[in-house]
């Protein structure tokens, strides 16, 4: 089962097998894009509706990782889509694809590879330095404002 995302209908891309994405893909679409999510539901594409529990967990993963402040609910509901049916998510977004990583999901990208790496991020305030494993607000020493950055670098 291959879990879809919305640049697989905004590039047209198709794939053999039984496919699947989620309500919310529809509403990111517009013009020939939302015309082939409709030909494929039509052709028997199966939409999912994720269970609370799993998007919980898909949450807890994502602030683990650190792709939390960039990805969207939709994001969360298709790698929730994907442990569901057991599938292979189909995206070229790299948090979301991260995330995949990290939960031991395949992966496959679509205009362009998949990932390479799996990244842990931190936040580095921009004015004192001090660096976060999890994203607050503002910097709990200075009031400055976080940035994400690969803590491998």
């Amino acid at each position: 089962m291959y879990i879809l995302d919305s640049s697989a209908f905004i590039r047209g891309y198709t794939k053999e097998g039984h496919t699947a994405t989620v309500t919310e893909v529809s509403e990111e679409l517009f013009g020939e894009a939302s015309l082939r999510f409709e030909a494929m539901r039509g052709g028997g594409m199966r939409i999912q509706i994720p269970q609370g529990e799993t998007i919980e967990e898909v949450i807890r993963i994502a602030k683990k990782t650190g792709d939390i402040t960039v990805i969207s609910r939709t994001d969360i509901c298709l790698i929730a889509a994907a442990i569901e049916l057991e599938g292979v998510l189909v995206t070229d977004d790299y948090a979301m694809q991260n995330i995949a990583t990290e939960i031991g999901l395949r992966v496959e990208g679509i205009a362009m590879e998949k990932i390479k790496e799996k990244r842990n991020w931190v936040f580095k305030c921009g004015s004192c330095g001090k660096e976060s494993k999890t994203m607050q607000d503002d910097c709990p020493v200075c009031g400055g404002e976080l940035s994400r950055k690969n803590s491998s670098k």
